[in-house]
């Protein structure tokens, strides 16, 4: 496993010595697997997924899961347009509309705007998982998967979908794993019969 470490020795990012060949393998919850897989069958190499694709019919039952951003200035410009209930419910309040500044501050806020910096300017996928402080203050474990979507179909990231999933229970620590174009490529070959 090779570690990278940023400057306060928070884990940035594990990555599995050698090649992966599927970044769909990386992503431990199934329900955000099947979110990969729905935004892959509306992405291309060329272009991400349009915000047109998204069909709101089409998951049903991801929507208390899911939250859907505006993004701006290389993704450091974070605004939450909508915000499922569960995700809700593990804060505590409903975010709709704030800004990334108005919900968090200091170290949560510079990962964020990492985390959500590298699906817009590498226009791929991320995932991560690690540690979240519930409502209740005990922490639980949270997967998260952030998706680049482009409003006009261009491929300009400027949203971006995102999955969250919460359980009670610790894990080794924070987790980010962006996905690979070789990654990618090997994903979309893998469902191309399917569809």
């Amino acid at each position: 496993m090779v570690r990278l470490v940023d400057k306060v020795g928070t884990r940035l990012l594990d990555r599995p010595e050698g090649n992966e060949e599927s970044f769909r393998a990386r992503i431990a919850h199934p329900d955000l697997r099947g979110l990969y897989d729905y935004w892959l069958e509306r992405s291309s190499d060329a272009a991400v997924m349009p915000r047109g694709a998204l069909d709101p019919v089409d998951i049903p039952s991801l929507l208390k899961n899911l939250i859907l951003a505006d993004v701006a200035d290389g993704g450091r410009q974070i605004d939450y347009r909508l915000v499922g209930t569960d995700i809700v419910a593990a804060h505590g309040f409903d975010f709709t509309g704030w800004s990334v500044e108005r919900l968090t501050s200091g170290a949560t806020l510079a990962f964020t705007q990492r985390l959500y910096g590298t699906v817009v300017t590498r226009a791929v996928p991320v995932y991560s998982e690690g540690r979240f402080r519930w409502i209740d203050k005990e922490y639980h474990w949270t997967w998260r998967l952030h998706l680049p979507l482009s409003r006009a179909g261009d491929g300009q990231v400027d949203l971006v979908l995102v999955g969250q999933f919460f359980q009670p229970r610790h894990g080794l620590g924070d987790l980010l794993f962006p996905a690979q174009p070789a990654e990618l490529a090997a994903d979309r070959a893998a469902i191309a019969p399917t569809r």
